[in-house]
């Protein structure tokens, strides 16, 4: 069922939410002119679900009423203008200074990621670390892109996580980018800034690495004399 159009006042009723907090979405939802309901009835205007195919009650009353369930994506996507949470709510990361600034910790903190995870929206920046057993560890500074082809977000076109808000595995930490520059290159750490349609401009920061054939690359792209080499 495809989602209505909704005029303020309306009722929307949440339930299973995976991508956004409760408390958060209700707010916007609010914001918006809507009026947030408690449960499903027949003055239900829309359900916004975690997953649009959820069997919890709320969802079987509204199927029975005939009332549609829509994703908190496409809801926040559709009737909030994309936004949910304000950028004040996350933590910054600052430009990392060295090679150390690509260690990151042993272990992967899950549930850290998974919230950081859920505020990704296009446009915004963000700082990602990512490590691979191909690439190495490294950072892509630069604005989260939606890939509707791979359904995944992705900065500088790395997936960072699934539609639902599932971090990719390789991904090691996520934060808001602050607006500081990058440092001066080091013998083993070096920043590259790359330009790539569609994911916009951002900088890319690693080890430099002496990959097959003798080629340089930091993370997954490759160096010549100092500059990414052009793909295509």
């Amino acid at each position: 069922m495809s989602a209505p159009e909704l005029q303020p006042g309306d009722q929307i009723v949440f339930t299973s939410l995976e991508l956004t907090n409760k408390d958060d979405l209700a707010q916007a939802t609010k914001d918006a002119g809507f009026v947030v309901g408690p449960g499903v009835s027949k003055k239900t205007a829309l359900l916004v679900a975690g997953d649009p195919d959820v069997d919890s009650s709320k969802a079987r009353k509204a199927r029975e009423y005939g009332i549609a369930v829509v994703s908190e994506k496409d809801f926040v996507d559709t009737y909030l203008g994309g936004v949910v949470v304000p950028d004040t709510d996350l933590p910054t990361a600052p430009a990392p200074t060295g090679a150390d600034a690509v260690q990151g910790t042993a272990k992967r903190d899950l549930p850290a990621l998974k919230a950081a995870s859920k505020t990704l929206r296009d446009g915004a920046r963000f700082h990602a670390l990512f490590q691979s057993t191909e690439h190495g560890r490294y950072i892509v500074r630069g604005p989260a892109f939606y890939s509707a082809l791979g359904e995944a977000w992705t900065v500088g076109g790395i997936p960072v996580a699934s539609s639902a808000g599932v971090p990719d595995k390789s991904l090691r930490g996520l934060a808001l980018a602050d607006g500081s520059e990058h440092a001066a290159d080091a013998d083993d750490f070096t920043a590259l800034a790359v330009e790539q349609r569609p994911y916009g401009r951002f900088t890319v920061y690693g080890p430099v690495r002496t990959i097959a054939g003798g080629l340089r690359a930091v993370g997954p792209w490759l160096v010549r004399h100092g500059s990414p080499v052009e793909e295509g």
